[in-house]
């Protein structure tokens, strides 16, 4: 039920969800694994959960619907992890995933989709009647290093794209991995004059994607700093990230732009002046540590499509990671979407220390 109303809010054609939840200890709260298992911590989040329905319609105190909102909001982002088209394979989004970029993009996209379908996601499943008041509290989220940027970047592309705001965090939401990056290029380059001044196979794509991963693989030097750091680092990520965008766009361009200062023509008694060069177009190197471009996805929306927003669209403000690098799974584990030795897979929520005043009464 949680699955299909995480899909339905989403308006996703398919989610890769095999229906089975398995209880598990570790230093994860969630783990959505490339089989379609979802794995979720008994004591931080299958806890609560039994503990909410126990005692449905009882008053609660407020630390004790926060660990209710945070099981739930953990459990919408795992299922949202598991989203994709019809034609989607694991297969294909899990060797995507471990591409430069395609981990921060595909979490920061999941997180922030999630913190603003939080609310819908419990009145959908009748939560708010069982435990009064769970739509009034906030609780922090997770990913402070990933969340901001991908905000910043998709409202940028949004405006340039004349769409709704939030429609493009929708969109990617609905695409795994394998999809991601190749809508962000797509939106990218058409939101330009590019597509009607130069031939379709220039590399300037290609550029394009080469500056969005190397910008969106550099906020993992802040995924573990403490919130407010990430956060900030994360803001000036995304918009130097833009900048370097906007510099490479304006670069291709010019080189199909007649310049406006061009020598006047001689009177027809001197000789006729040479024919004028054809512009040339000036390519930016691409960076040479970032990986090719990912196989190409289903078509971008048009720019000047317009979409209206979902009424349940909020958005919330302050995210939260842990402050500590979190222990990778034991053995006996399951393996996580993605082998990354450095740092949590995919489709994973690490745990952070539960302060005191917000232990269950």
């Amino acid at each position: 039920m949680s699955g299909e109303a995480a899909r339905v809010l989403a308006a996703a054609d398919h989610s890769a969800w095999n229906g089975r939840v398995v209880e598990s200890t570790g230093a994860m709260l969630g783990l959505a694994h490339w089989d379609g298992t979802l794995y979720l911590d008994r004591e931080a989040i299958i806890d609560p959960l039994h503990h909410l329905y126990a005692h449905a319609g009882e008053t609660q105190s407020a630390a004790t619907l926060i660990r209710y909102r945070e099981s739930l909001a953990t459990l919408l982002h795992e299922h949202a992890h598991f989203l994709g088209p019809t034609n989607a394979t694991q297969e294909a989004a899990r060797e995507a995933f471990v591409k430069p970029g395609s981990r921060q993009l595909e979490e920061g996209v999941t997180e922030a989709w999630a913190q603003d379908h939080l609310d819908a996601y419990i009145r959908h499943l009748g939560i708010d009647k069982a435990a009064p008041g769970i739509t009034s509290i906030q609780a922090p989220g997770y990913y402070a290093a990933f969340v901001p940027a991908v905000r910043t970047l998709t409202t940028d592309l949004e405006s340039r794209n004349n769409l709704a705001p939030g429609e493009l965090l929708a969109l990617l939401n609905r695409q795994t991995a394998a999809g991601q990056l190749p809508l962000l290029v797509a939106l990218t380059y058409n939101s330009t004059r590019l597509p009607d001044l130069e031939p379709p196979d220039t590399p300037t794509r290609s550029r394009l994607e080469s500056i969005l991963r190397s910008g969106l693989a550099h906020l993992d030097n802040f995924e573990f700093a403490p919130p407010e750091a990430a956060t900030a680092s994360s803001l000036t990520t995304a918009h130097q990230l833009l900048d370097h965008l906007h510099q490479e766009i304006q670069s291709a361009e010019s080189a199909y732009t007649f310049s406006p200062h061009l020598p006047a023509i001689p009177p027809p008694t001197h000789t006729a002046p040479a024919a004028l060069p054809s512009p040339t177009h000036t390519a930016l190197p691409s960076p040479t540590h970032v990986a090719a471009p990912s196989p190409t996805h289903a078509d971008a929306p048009s720019p000047t499509h317009t979409a209206v927003p979902s009424p349940t669209h909020t958005a919330l403000s302050g995210v939260a990671p842990p402050t500590h690098r979190p222990t990778p799974p034991s053995p006996t584990t399951p393996p996580p979407r993605a082998a990354v030795s450095h740092h949590p897979s995919t489709g994973t929520r690490p745990k952070r220390p539960t302060p005191n005043h917000l232990q269950p009464n």
